[in-house]
């Protein structure tokens, strides 16, 4: 009996596999902590990209209806004057980018989009405009519709605005 007191065989493997797993939860731990930062910059990268598009979208939209409404006070000016006039564009851009909502604010000569989680902004600017835009603050990202309407035939086209809204 005394022999088996002094043998210490079997605590050398007990000790050898719980070092082992204490070694690979550390090795685990570190891979998911690196792993979650290379994802939220990955995230952003993404969020930043989707900006970029539907801002793209949005001028090349402000720019037809800039030119839709040249076209439609030209045609209210060679019907006598009739002042019947009105653009309507509708833009479908999606409500969420990433899961995130952003919002947009159009000014004389750019496009911002935001996003509060992650927090990224992205600027793009759309070719001048003959009208001038009118977008009244921000706004969600969604369904856009930009309206513009012949108040005023004989006068000039960009006495009138291009209005975007929800």
């Amino acid at each position: 009996m005394s022999r088996l007191i002094d043998d210490r065989r079997g605590v050398s493997v007990t000790v050898g596999y719980v070092l082992m797993l204490v070694v690979a939860m550390l090795l685990l731990g570190t891979l998911v902590t690196a792993a979650g930062g290379l994802i939220e910059q990955q995230s952003e990268a993404v969020i930043d990209d989707e900006l970029t598009v539907i801002g793209n979208q949005l001028a090349s939209n402000l720019h037809e209806a800039d030119r839709l409404a040249q076209v439609a006070h030209a045609d209210a000016n060679a019907t006598a004057g009739s002042g019947a006039g009105r653009v309507i564009l509708d833009v479908r851009l999606p409500r969420r980018v990433a899961g995130s909502n952003y919002l947009i604010e159009v000014d004389a000569e750019t496009i911002t989009l935001n996003t509060s989680n992650p927090d990224v902004s992205v600027e793009v600017g759309y070719p001048e405009t003959v009208v001038p835009v009118d977008a009244g603050g921000q706004f969600s990202g969604g369904d856009v519709r930009i309206v513009y309407e012949v108040t005023a035939p004989t006068g000039p086209v960009s006495a009138g605005r291009l209005e975007v809204n929800l």
